[in-house]
């Protein structure tokens, strides 16, 4: 895992440990982080992230997203990626 993800999956294992579930652009602000990067990385560790789209009002969905475990570690982060590269290759 390069070093620039392994900060942001750090932030945002934080800013969900901290202050709970929550939609993917509070996650942003929080982790000073772009909401694109976020939703990426949310998407791709999706092995350790739970998500719910919810219609906060008619026509305006928020991704929520949530840890499965919170007792994961970026250990389990990259051990989980490098299984998963070593199939794909």
């Amino acid at each position: 895992m390069q070093k620039r993800t392994k900060v942001n999956v750090l932030k945002i294992f934080n800013v969900l440990k901290t202050h709970g579930s929550m939609h993917i652009r509070g996650i942003a602000r929080i982790a000073k982080m772009n909401p694109i990067t976020v939703s990426s990385l949310v998407n791709r560790l999706d092995y350790f992230f739970e998500t719910q789209n919810i219609e906060v009002v008619p026509g305006f969905k928020a991704k929520i997203v949530s840890l499965k475990d919170s007792n994961v570690t970026i250990k389990d982060v990259e051990k989980y990626l490098e299984v998963k590269k070593r199939i794909k290759g």
